[in-house]
């Protein structure tokens, strides 16, 4: 089975590896948390284990290792432009980030001096909780309105660049002026600044002003409210990256409940740290088998198709009917020129512009549904309202207008072939889904508007122009993006069709 067969069959119903997940998630979530509960409920276990180099150490290069790693993510996400996962993987960036300051802020280590030291002390626990509250709200973003809010308003570089910007602001006011910072937090929270520079300290964040335990709880809901939802993905695909995420939130809200529960320096507080290091560690490495899942993938079936598979959806071979807008284009003089060049030279000339038209359809977020030989079709609107997909196809013309008279200048300069091209385009109902088989199935479109779709590309010879575009779709677009051409008479249809040439309106 290919991995497109993989992807578009349900996973059925497995009884006896759901209850073994059920288990697993279980042993993860009740291990830590029965921890928690017995040096909670027996202080003398609860040992004071103070070490300012070694929580120096320990922070510094978990921080090192999941930075690294979440860069890795957030590029692999930009090069998918899936915003989802970027949102997760800024999450675990300013966890990253901020952790670094936890570390590197640790009293008698970089930071010297009696009262740089005791304000530094401040800025490790205004880290400790900040490392848990910013990546919470990135992760519970990812499940609200506010992510397509996000990715409507902010590109996906822009919200990279400023979460950069944010930790490294952090950090240099954090350690260039500790003493500053260390006094804000105090009369903010009303903590005691020896909390973490004197070595017989036992104080908590239970002793803090109430808006900070508040802060706490809201960061419980956030991270309860990440793995809910990530676990109904996890129910419903079966993909185990979905369920190695979900334990991710919950290891770090049993973190913050650590970080509350227990005494400065005490097992409970080196237990936050082992937490959020186990967290970080399992939920990269599944960010890192979801990307490269979600990359295969899109070689054989479109993005958005891709992210219902990725979420458990089922795509079934009866298909869906909706209202598309089908986009055909084929190369002109193509087959001459495989007459004139070696089948190498032929080959490559045909992929140099392919690629050209294959970009334009996806920068226009249309769906490539397949190559036809020297041509592709391509599907708008599918997931979207019929008026978008129009405009969407239209834009993708225009590009490919642009596109390949650079290209064909370019080869002309350099004394290689060009070739011209034809585009048709037509909307109307279409049944959409996978069609073929359950072992080895293709997602398409099928019906009328595809073959009238077809016949446009063609009428494009008859008529001259490159570009031609039904009554159905020019209406859609609008009259100062159309050109009326005539009525024609099109292979299998009893009467004439309106058609139209697309106008350049940029």
């Amino acid at each position: 089975m290919t991995t497109a067969d993989a992807a578009i069959a349900t996973p059925g119903s497995r009884s006896i590896g759901g209850v073994l997940r059920i288990g697993l998630v279980a042993v993860a979530v009740l291990l830590p948390l029965a921890s928690i509960a017995r040096l909670v409920a027996d202080p003398a276990t609860n040992v004071h284990l103070h070490d300012n180099v070694q929580h120096f150490v320990i922070t510094s290069n978990v921080a090192i290792v999941a930075a690294a790693v979440a860069l890795l993510v957030t590029r692999a996400a930009l090069d998918l432009k899936h915003y989802g996962t970027l949102l997760v993987a800024l999450g675990f960036m300013s966890m990253a980030g901020i952790f670094a300051v936890h570390g590197l802020s640790t009293p008698g280590v970089l930071i010297v001096g009696e009262l740089k030291e005791i304000g530094a002390s401040m800025v490790v626990a205004a880290s400790a909780q900040l490392s848990l509250l910013i990546p919470a709200a990135f992760f519970a973003a990812r499940y609200t309105p506010i992510r397509p809010w996000l990715q409507q308003r902010v590109r996906a570089d822009l919200l990279v660049g400023l979460t950069i910007l944010g930790l490294l602001v952090y950090a240099i006011a954090s350690l260039g002026w500790p003493a500053e910072l260390g006094a804000m937090y105090v009369g903010m929270t009303g903590m005691d600044q020896t909390a973490y520079s004197d070595s017989d300290f036992r104080g908590s964040y239970r002793d803090a002003a109430p808006w900070l335990q508040l802060v706490a709880l809201a960061v419980l809901g956030l991270f309860g409210f990440a793995g809910w939802r990530q676990w109904r993905e996890h129910l419903r695909s079966g993909l185990p990256t979905h369920g190695a995420l979900a334990i991710a939130y919950v290891l770090l809200a049993e973190a913050q409940i650590a970080m509350f529960a227990g005494d400065v320096w005490s097992l409970l507080f080196w237990s936050y740290h082992v937490l959020m290091g186990l967290a970080v560690v399992l939920a990269i490495g599944a960010l890192f088998l979801e990307l490269d899942r979600r990359r295969g993938l899109e070689r054989f079936l479109p993005p958005n198709v891709v992210e219902r598979v990725i979420v458990g959806d089922r795509l079934s071979l009866e298909g869906e009917r909706r209202t598309a807008t089908i986009f055909f284009t084929d190369l002109r003089g193509s087959t001459a020129l495989a007459e004139r060049a070696t089948p190498e030279a032929a080959v490559a000339t045909v992929n140099a512009y392919l690629r050209v038209m294959a970009r334009a359809v996806i920068d226009a977020g249309g769906i490539l549904d397949k190559f036809t030989g020297d041509g592709l079709m391509a599907i708008f609107g599918a997931m979207s309202d019929p008026a978008s997909g129009a405009r969407a196809a239209a834009r993708a013309a225009l590009r490919m207008r642009t596109d390949l008279g650079v290209l064909n200048t370019e080869r002309s300069a350099r004394g290689e072939p060009t070739v011209g091209y034809g585009i048709g385009i037509h909307t109307g109902e279409v049944v959409l889904g996978a069609v073929g088989l359950p072992e080895r199935s293709d997602y398409t479109a099928m019906g009328d508007t595809v073959n009238t779709a077809a016949r446009m590309e063609s009428l494009t010879k008859e008529i001259g122009v490159d570009a031609v575009v039904s009554d159905a779709t020019a209406t859609l677009i609008g009259a100062q993006g159309t050109r009326p051409l005539g009525d024609v008479t099109v292979k299998g249809k009893l009467s004439p069709i309106a058609v139209f040439a697309l106008a350049d309106t940029r």
